[in-house]
């Protein structure tokens, strides 16, 4: 049953003005919204944990460790998966993210991979020019990001021989940009670990080497040209300090979260204080009410990321038809899940084989 907006309903009645009694009539406009009896909303009340694997070469996690990375619940923060940017799977972050492989650089990568593949062409580097500029004014989030970290930076200053700052990587000058180009191209000064290890293994995840290297050069190419009004819209984040992450948290949402497009923003890096001492490897600091701990973990929406991959597929069966050759939106949707969870084996059995691995599902 549903109730219209455009509903009018007619109230009869009287009014008294001046001492004089009036017959009134009133077409009403009802303002309520479209309601769906049986309809359930996204309203977790629960957080339900599960260790998939305890860890091995001495790696550990516990359950408690987990519980207070991820914070009460009532305190948790929701974005909607196709309007919020997509971060990297770095434990570095304190902020809270969306995390996937290689954050929104991953997933356009993967879509640009499986595109290719199903128009049988390999795209030129003008051709991925122009899908990343139409899909920066196509997509709702609020950036496209890409990441990278300090230790990328200093290798960059080595192979160059040249000071490197973080501003010179964002807006570097135009005599530098073509050297400093070319060597962001090598999986030794991509700070981003999804994106350094495909450009170290192209074959791994079935992609063409060349194709990793025309959308990296397309990103930057953006970002350095000031005068094209969407370099705005990219983000290049770059993670300070050590990798110490000590669990893999793998994020599902509720049937309802999943339709109406909301995903938790988890902080993949945080301090934490425990009641008893915490297992394993660890900066600890010991007082009254307990251990504090600085505790981080690669943390991975996967089903916040399918909500994007539906939103990117809409993109390419809309935007970037090649030569009249048309697919569906449901099968590039599919494909793009399926090999999504190949990149996500492949990158995740090289960052963190040996780590615990939870599943983390609001309910």
């Amino acid at each position: 049953m549903k109730s219209s907006p455009k509903d009018i309903r007619t109230i009869n009645g009287r009014a008294e003005f001046d001492s004089q009694e009036y017959e009134t009539q009133c077409q009403c406009e009802s303002t309520t919204t479209q309601l769906h009896v049986g309809e359930t909303f996204c309203d977790p009340t629960k957080v339900q944990l599960h260790q998939d694997f305890a860890g091995d070469d001495g790696k550990t996690a516990s359950f408690e460790q987990i519980r207070h990375l991820i914070g009460p619940l009532n305190e948790l923060q929701f974005g909607d998966p196709n309007s919020y940017h997509f971060s990297c799977l770095d434990g570095r972050n304190e902020q809270g993210v969306l995390g996937t492989p290689g954050g929104d650089s991953g997933e356009f990568l993967l879509a640009l991979q499986v595109y290719e593949q199903t128009i049988n062409t390999s795209l030129t580097q003008d051709t991925v020019d122009s899908i990343l500029s139409n899909y920066l004014q196509y997509m709702k989030q609020d950036g496209f990001y890409m990441c990278t970290d300090d230790d990328a930076i200093k290798h960059l200053e080595k192979e160059l021989g040249m000071t490197t700052t973080i501003d010179a990587l964002i807006d570097p000058p135009n005599s530098f940009k073509d050297d400093l180009l070319n060597s962001l191209l090598k999986s030794e000064n991509t700070g981003c670990m999804h994106l350094k290890s495909i450009l170290k293994n192209p074959e791994s995840y079935d992609i063409r080497p060349d194709l990793v290297r025309y959308f990296i050069r397309s990103y930057f190419t953006i970002l350095w040209n000031k005068s094209n009004p969407l370099h705005h819209k990219l983000i290049l984040e770059v993670m300070a300090g050590r990798h110490e992450e000590r669990a893999f948290l793998e994020v599902r949402i509720n049937e309802a979260c999943i339709r109406q497009n909301m995903a938790p923003l988890l902080r993949p890096k945080r301090r934490i204080t425990l009641p008893s001492v915490p297992q394993g490897s660890t900066t600890t600091t010991f007082h009254e009410g307990g251990a504090t701990e600085i505790f981080q973990a690669y943390v991975n929406h996967i089903d916040a990321a399918s909500i994007r991959r539906k939103e990117l597929s809409k993109f390419f069966a809309e935007n970037s038809n090649f030569n009249g050759i048309h697919f569906e939106i449901d099968v590039m949707h599919h494909r793009l899940n399926k090999k999504g969870l190949m990149y996500l084996e492949i990158t995740g059995q090289k960052i963190a084989r040996y780590l615990p691995f939870y599943t983390v599902t609001i309910v």
